[in-house]
């Protein structure tokens, strides 16, 4: 809990933020005087200045009379110095035609969200979608390859589409692999591959199983095409280049660790999965990430579900210095946007 602060003290610390996310440089007190119209004098800003240092909200650099926000300070602005307001409605309008079109998969809508985020904040826009063992199955198509291999096309219940090469004990003509996807169509539709597990284990305790040769063909293509190391999560990431304009961002060997890290799905999935736990908004600044490649960066994250489907989410990544009101409002109303969307595709 953030030390009980005076009205004065407040305004002191909500200037000098304010000030340094739109400078990116120590502020002093003679250009935070000039900020609050002179109502405070240099010399009282500095001691208040220095109250707020040895609270651990401002450090001072040692190039520069100037100080700049901790981690702390930034947690303290945003908790309680900071009004959130919705996205003007202008903007609003714009994000919800720009993800509605009326053609388009569900992959191109979380694509273009990446997109908006990262050209509306200026920073990384990123944009996670759940694995597929976590989401209802809409629809499969089953097409034979040169023996043994069978190509599997899964669409979920968000329109998401993913493949996936099996191979099968048996030969199969694409007759009765048809066969046996009409069967999964007609009986599994709407199932998370959980469920679809138990029911395939239901079906192969049943005794007809014994003599039902498409049922018998349908477990074993199931057992393949639905079990769960397949594809995980989706990401879809924009903008990292963004981080390169950032002021303090010059450390090469820094730059090449944060970019391998993007580069990495499975370790990216695992990041951004953390910052999207829960639900509504979040934000995590600096030292609060797990990850210490994200010390220096700021996450504003949101998750949400898709007609009951959990495991989505989206948000910006990128300097502390953000602009964290306007990146709140924007990932907020992104997140309600992509939700409807989606939903609009599964209807």
């Amino acid at each position: 809990m953030a030390t009980f602060l005076d009205d004065r003290s407040r305004e002191v610390l909500k200037s000098l933020i304010q000030l340094h996310i739109a400078t990116g440089e120590p502020v002093g007190s003679e250009s935070l005087a000039r900020t609050l119209n002179r109502s405070l004098s240099p010399a009282t800003l500095r001691n208040i200045m220095a109250d707020l240092e040895k609270l651990g909200y401002l450090a001072h650099p040692h190039t520069s009379a100037g100080r700049m926000p901790t981690d702390e300070g930034y947690r303290v602005y945003v908790d309680s110095l900071t009004r959130h307001l919705p996205l003007a409605a202008r903007d609003a309008a714009a994000i919800d035609s720009e993800l509605r079109p009326r053609e388009g998969s569900s992959s191109e809508v979380m694509e273009t969200a990446s997109h908006i985020l990262s050209r509306l904040s200026r920073n990384v826009g990123f944009v996670v979608a759940p694995e597929i063992g976590r989401t209802a199955f809409r629809h499969i198509d089953l097409v034979r390859l040169p023996p043994p291999r069978v190509l599997v096309v899964m669409v979920s219940s968000t329109g998401l589409v993913t493949h996936k090469v099996v191979e099968l004990e048996e030969e199969a003509t694409q007759e009765q692999l048809q066969a046996c996807a009409n069967y999964l169509n007609a009986h599994f539709a709407g199932m998370t591959l959980s469920a679809i597990k138990a029911r395939l284990l239901d079906l192969m305790r049943e005794e007809k199983t014994l003599y039902d040769s498409l049922l018998k063909s349908v477990i074993a293509i199931g057992e393949r095409a639905f079990a769960m190391d397949g594809p995980g999560a989706s990401v879809y990431l924009d903008g990292a280049s963004h981080i390169f304009d950032q002021r303090g961002f010059d450390d090469l060997d820094r730059m090449k660790a944060l970019f391998k890290t993007f580069e990495e799905k499975s370790r990216l999935v695992k990041i951004l999965n953390a910052c999207i736990s829960g639900s509504g908004i979040r934000v995590i600044i600096g030292h609060e990430n797990a990850e210490p490649d994200l010390h220096d960066l700021a996450v504003v994250s949101a998750a949400y579900t898709v007609e009951g489907d959990s495991g989505w989410g989206l948000g910006v990544l990128g300097s502390t210095r953000m602009e964290y009101a306007r990146v709140i409002a924007l990932v907020d109303h992104v997140a309600r946007s992509v939700a409807h969307a989606l939903e609009e595709r599964r209807s």
